[in-house]
């Protein structure tokens, strides 16, 4: 089994959907932070060209022109994300990352189980992207340019929150914290790429320093750091956030990060004492991220 791993900044992107809004948007935010844009596959539009792009009418046919491809982001409706990500993956491609929101359950445990029998890894769905220096990025995350605001630092940062992600990166570099990489899972109930695999490979990064995760309650990622079933080698901090879910009724779906609270759930402040006497830094607020990371300066 492959790992993810750290990207060259001249590392080849396709990006399935191209010629739709977000593609469209998604290109030319990419392109403007330095990215290597191969070009698009929208199927039956082969021949246009977006943002000097040009778009194919397969994967394989793009794959063929641009043999640098090593990534692919996919942003297709969500009846459609399973075929394109199946496509991807016969053209050999190892790493994808999946925009597309509210993508069926079915599909993504399909897709999921698929890629992992080609050694292949999926980011996503209902992802913002991903983040690393050198300087590469997949999909928004960061906004328009993130390299001309975020520093290049010690910090792996790993969220189920595609918003939380970027307001904790431009929080850091307000303090002028800097990370290495970071992770925006997606918020569905069902990721491709967990929060623990996420976890695991930034703690092996010899870049990384500090390990930062922003989660709500309701995963079962906490019932593994309780149990001491995670392990980690970096000062992990933990962002737990959802106070106000405590005042909601148990047993439903919340937001768009997928949390699940069941009756038998703790409290989220409960939670947070639990982690803490199990030894894991654990805090509410950017405040309180961003006065324990400066602790370690």
């Amino acid at each position: 089994m492959t790992t993810w791993k750290i990207f060259a900044p001249s590392a080849g992107t396709l990006i399935q959907g191209m010629t739709g809004k977000e593609g469209m948007r998604m290109t030319k935010w990419l392109r403007q932070s330095g990215m290597q844009v191969c070009a698009g596959v929208t199927p039956g539009k082969g021949g246009k060209v977006v943002e000097a792009c040009p778009i194919f009418d397969s994967v394989q046919e793009a794959c063929q022109a641009f043999p640098q491809i090593e990534v692919t982001s996919i942003v297709v409706p969500a009846t459609r994300v399973r075929g394109a990500v199946e496509e991807a993956l016969a053209a050999n491609i190892k790493y994808l990352h999946i925009l597309t929101e509210s993508v069926p359950v079915h599909d993504v445990v399909v897709v999921r189980t698929l890629a992992r029998t080609q050694n292949a890894y999926i980011l996503g769905p209902s992802s913002v992207g991903y983040l690393q220096f050198p300087a590469f990025r997949l999909g928004y995350i960061g906004g328009e340019n993130p390299f001309s605001v975020i520093m290049d630092g010690g910090v792996s940062l790993v969220s189920t929150s595609g918003g939380m992600t970027n307001e904790i990166m431009m929080g850091l570099a307000r303090h002028q914290i800097g990370i290495h990489t970071a992770f925006a899972i997606g918020g569905d109930r069902v990721p491709a790429f967990s929060l623990e695999e996420a976890l695991t490979f930034c703690d092996a990064l010899p870049e990384t320093k500090q390990l930062v995760v922003f989660a709500e309650p309701g995963r079962p990622f906490f019932t593994q750091l309780l149990r001491g079933q995670l392990p980690y080698t970096h000062p992990l901090i933990l962002f737990l956030a959802g106070d106000i879910l405590d005042q909601l009724p148990r047993g439903k779906a919340y937001g768009h990060t997928g949390t699940l609270l069941q009756e038998e759930e703790q409290a989220v402040a409960s939670l947070r004492v639990a982690l803490r006497e199990r030894g894991i830094t654990c805090v509410a607020t950017m405040t309180e991220l961003i006065q324990c990371l400066k602790s370690y300066v």
